[in-house]
């Protein structure tokens, strides 16, 4: 029996090794094939890397650096109460109603649509993010009153929340009984933010800013009301009549 660590039978195998690959890789198929093979590896590894890194982007609460001017203007008449200054050139819009939308009433639900699919340690940090604003705004501690006599809310989880539905149900006038002159303004105006309105009016901008939710993309010159739904349609109907201020 011959040994198999012989270096002469060693050396005999390789090269019969390298000869046989050698010949295979002579045949253009197989280069074809091989190199189609690492190219598909390469790009799945990469489509792998892309997707992943996408979906696990952290959530942005960067504001625009547009949408984040902050209105200076004070003093101004408000036109219907909604934040729009009599001069200003959308002072006259005429309100087009969005069909599609189900104007059957709905429970108040809480936590904004914007942010349901937040963990508690995102809202948590965008809520501490925005913490500036609270004390720079009227409106604050007539609406902490409101979440707390209305809502039971009397942490900062308000400012994940939305006033009212007011775009899944319509109000009556006894809905909002009891509430102060502030506090039915800022619901109002919530219809407005909740479309991205970027209020001139500096306490409204600053009450609006301690919402996470609230995205101030859309200048005042640049807003349609033609986003609004039937349904904020008639609740802006009746809040505009409650509407003092």
């Amino acid at each position: 029996m011959k040994d198999i660590r012989d270096p002469k039978k060693v050396v005999e195998t390789f090269s019969s090794i390298k000869e046989f690959f050698a010949k295979l890789w002579a045949k253009p198929n197989v280069k074809r094939w091989t190199i189609e093979g690492l190219v598909s590896i390469a790009v799945g590894v990469l489509a792998a890397f892309l997707t992943f890194h996408t979906l696990n982007k952290p959530k942005s609460l960067e504001v625009s650096k547009k949408g984040a001017e902050a209105p200076i203007v004070e003093g101004t008449e408000e036109v219907n109460g909604e934040g729009l200054p009599a001069d200003d050139p959308d002072a006259d819009v005429v309100i087009e109603v969005v069909e599609g939308v189900s104007d059957s009433p709905a429970e108040y639900t809480g936590v904004a649509d914007e942010v349901a699919d937040w963990s508690n340690e995102e809202i948590d940090a965008a809520i501490s993010e925005r913490s500036e604003y609270l004390s720079s705004t009227k409106y604050s501690s007539v609406v902490n009153s409101f979440w707390e006599a209305k809502r039971g809310v009397t942490d900062v989880a308000w400012q994940s929340m939305h006033m009212f539905d007011t775009d899944k149900k319509i109000y009556t006038a006894a809905d909002f009984e009891g509430m102060s002159p502030e506090a039915i303004h800022a619901a109002k105006n919530e219809i407005y933010a909740r479309h991205g309105y970027s209020f001139k009016d500096q306490d409204l901008y600053n009450y609006f800013m301690c919402y996470i939710w609230y995205n101030p993309s859309v200048m005042p010159a640049d807003f349609s009301e033609s986003v609004f739904s039937e349904t904020e349609v008639k609740n802006l109907d009746i809040l505009n009549e409650l509407d003092t201020m």
